[in-house]
């Protein structure tokens, strides 16, 4: 018995053999998500809910945002507060609210997950160069 093919074309099917065995085609595609290979539907296939599931990249982002947010709003009136309230320590904090300075590409592609694998959260978040044609560099 030969081992499972992956092929990324075609429509679903389901054959049946002669002597019984059933070969299920399914059109996947596969992917790299913070550098783990996925395997999903392909793009005409539709969305899956149970796959929106958000990267560390996004999530970090989204924090330093809302982070941002409530200090512009005086919500909190430190990092320090932010920390305390969080239960986190509050380089933490400094270092997601280093994402909101990134490059809108950068951003972009964050929200994307088109980020290059090789790129790691540490990278961006820990003094990032504040010059955006600097930070095009990285990714």
């Amino acid at each position: 018995m030969r081992g499972p093919v992956l092929r990324a074309e075609g429509t679903a099917a389901i054959m049946m053999t002669s002597n019984g065995a059933i070969t299920l085609s399914v059109p996947i595609r596969l992917t790299r998500r913070t550098g783990r290979k996925r395997v999903g539907l392909d793009q005409g296939s539709g969305a899956r809910p149970w796959d929106a599931g958000l990267t560390p990249f996004q999530q970090a982002l989204g924090r330093g945002f809302r982070w941002l947010r409530q200090l512009d709003a005086g919500e909190v009136g430190s990092m320090s507060d932010i920390a305390r309230r969080e239960g986190a320590d509050p380089s933490y904090v400094a270092r997601m609210l280093n994402l909101t300075l990134l490059a809108p590409a950068i951003i972009e592609a964050i929200v994307d997950d088109t980020l290059p694998d090789q790129l790691r959260l540490h990278d961006l978040a820990i003094n990032p160069p504040m010059l955006w044609d600097e930070q095009k560099k990285w990714a």
